[in-house]
């Protein structure tokens, strides 16, 4: 017995066989069969997989075997759960091919082919390529990327690129060259109709061929039942509350 199977109580002893030699250990001694029913053990199952790979007492501890190298064997968790305490016992390989069947069909990581660009190892996808390649040539048109400007696209400016592939001055110059809002005392760049966002939605407001609200008195845009928004709410909060609004939408 070793001093470190000296210092554990009966109760644990049968749980300490890892202190001595662990599934990896005996793989790489024995090889990976199966010492109870003779069949491979996959060496990337999980833990709690019963093809698993366990630690066996040839001589089980409940007939007085121990924990020396010699008494350890490799087995799967099944097969060593079905053994238990019985000695010289052997399983039925039949039974656990099966297992290991149907565990190479949903479980063993299939291969798959690699991205055709250069020098690229990633799982290809749509037309032979990984998703960073595909979009590329979406975008570029090529796998590679664009040269990036190193100095300002501006004539005789050696400065470096900011934004828009010009330097910080005519960047700036640019910015304040774009057109304005036509609104009179707008000085914001212009979005849609030579206006700038907040003079654009209150033009489409203002249009004419806008139908309005059918409320008494409101001269908001119609949106539902030609009513606005605000309107429509209170007819329906109304009509939930059993108010009878006749003729409203006849």
């Amino acid at each position: 017995m070793t001093p470190i199977s000296k210092k554990l109580c009966d109760d644990c002893r049968h749980r300490s066989a890892s202190l001595y030699l662990s599934a990896d250990d005996i793989r790489a001694r024995d090889g990976d069969d199966c010492s109870i029913c003779g069949l491979p053990i996959p060496t990337d199952a999980f833990k709690h997989h019963p093809l698993a790979a366990e630690v066996d007492h040839i001589i089980p501890i409940a007939r007085g075997g121990s924990h020396d190298p010699k008494n350890l064997a490799l087995a799967h968790k099944t097969c060593n759960i079905a053994k238990g305490d019985k000695f010289g016992w052997r399983r039925d390989p039949a039974e656990v091919l099966v297992l290991l069947e149907r565990w190479r069909d949903d479980y063993m990581p299939m291969t798959r082919a690699t991205c055709s660009a250069d020098e690229c190892d990633r799982v290809a996808g749509t037309k032979r390529m990984c998703d960073k390649h595909y979009h590329r040539v979406k975008k570029y048109g090529t796998t590679e990327l664009p040269a990036k400007l190193s100095a300002c696209s501006a004539k005789d400016c050696i400065n470096p690129v900011r934004a828009r592939g010009l330097c910080r001055s005519h960047y700036t110059q640019w910015l304040r060259n774009r057109s304005t809002c036509k609104h009179e005392g707008c000085d914001k760049s212009s979005h849609t109709r030579e206006l700038c966002k907040r003079h654009y939605s209150k033009w489409l407001l203002s249009r004419s061929d806008q139908p309005k609200c059918s409320a008494e008195n409101c001269t908001r845009t119609a949106e539902v039942r030609g009513l606005c928004n605000l309107h429509y709410s209170r007819v329906r909060t109304a009509l939930r509350a059993g108010a009878e609004i006749v003729g409203l939408w006849d």
